[in-house]
């Protein structure tokens, strides 16, 4: 099974569509996404060496798309244990396997020959946090059939005036409409600026 696999690297700051991308691409392809952060996989040498060869196995029999995040202990080699994780990464999954890097430094050869397809995802600018503005106050209310309650240019505003990440307007959002739950109503601009003035510590 060595050399089977298709391996993408994501690299950009948090919150620009790096976990987005590959949980789309499984959507796509009907496949179980098995997503973890490189963190979880233990601290120690053996301990991550351990978990990852659990990992690889889980997702082979599963035939799922493997999302490693945060995955920077793999793309720099220091040690020989670093290059047998790479090893393990780079030839034994069969399947699509995702890695993300908020920071994108010299790659270990080991891994940077057999990576298929690397993608930099650049900050968010103002027409693409409007776009993901809309994508999930659009996308809730279509699911929960609601009216609209957040005007074009409310989210124009909040595009221009927050300069906030994807995976925060995506929390926002939830938080706001669990505001509005509470109260019996669709989403509202005041339920997101609520959420927006607590985060910001504005209200005590």
């Amino acid at each position: 099974m060595i050399g089977l696999g298709f391996i993408m690297l994501l690299s950009g700051d948090p919150g620009v569509g790096k976990t987005l991308t590959a949980e789309s691409a499984a959507e796509e392809m009907h496949q179980p996404l098995y997503s973890m952060s490189a963190g979880e996989l233990g601290e120690t040498a053996s301990e991550v060496e351990d978990s990852l060869e659990l990992v690889l196995e889980l997702a082979s029999k599963w035939n799922a798309i493997l999302l490693l995040d945060e995955c920077d202990i793999f793309l720099e080699a220091r040690t020989s244990s670093d290059l047998r994780r790479n090893r393990l990464i780079s030839k034994y999954y069969p399947g699509i396997l995702f890695l993300t890097t908020n920071r994108l430094t010299d790659l270990d050869p080991a891994i940077s020959s057999r990576i298929h397809l690397t993608i930099h995802y650049p900050a968010l600018d103002i027409a693409s946090r409007l776009h993901i503005w809309k994508t999930f106050v659009v996308m809730g209310q279509v699911a929960r059939d609601e009216e609209t309650g957040i005007s074009e240019k409310d989210l124009v505003g909040l595009a221009e005036r927050e300069e906030i990440n994807g995976r925060e307007i995506k929390n926002v959002v939830k938080t706001g409409r669990l505001l509005a739950k509470q109260e019996e109503r669709s989403l509202r601009l005041e339920h997101i600026e609520m959420v927006l003035k607590v985060r910001k510590g504005v209200l005590r």
